[in-house]
């Protein structure tokens, strides 16, 4: 049963990745001299239906979290580089949106897909 959720989730990722961003719940604009955004994330480890209730400005923040633990470690000196980060995290926020609104949420965890994205993007990184 598992290997069958990890296929559904990798081709996910894979359509996620082809398809780009996703537009809807696009969030803020990108170029806010702002860093504030980055603050409030608290979705690290949540369930995928833990993530799907929540803000997008807390899965914003999370997303920024953990491409700043990972991609951006690092990079972060200036305010550039928040701006390009957000964009970024919008970007891994979009992906972990797309993938986990067709699977369940009682057991998997959203981090788990976020670092399957993480690991198979080029684009993610500073």
């Amino acid at each position: 049963m598992q290997k069958w959720i990890f296929l559904f989730v990798a081709l996910l990722v894979l359509v996620c990745l082809v398809a780009g961003p996703c537009s809807r719940n696009a969030g803020p604009a990108r170029g806010s001299s702002s860093i504030q955004w980055v603050q409030g994330g608290n979705l690290h480890k949540a369930t995928i239906a833990e993530w799907k209730n929540a803000s997008y400005q807390n899965k914003l923040a999370t997303a920024a979290d953990w491409l700043a633990a990972t991609k951006w470690k690092g990079h972060l000196t200036s305010p550039d580089d928040f701006d390009r980060l957000k964009s970024k995290a919008q970007m891994l926020a979009n992906g972990v949106d797309k993938v986990t609104a067709e699977l369940p949420g009682e057991y998997c965890q959203a981090h788990k897909i976020a670092a399957l994205l993480l690991t198979m993007s080029n684009d993610l990184g500073p």
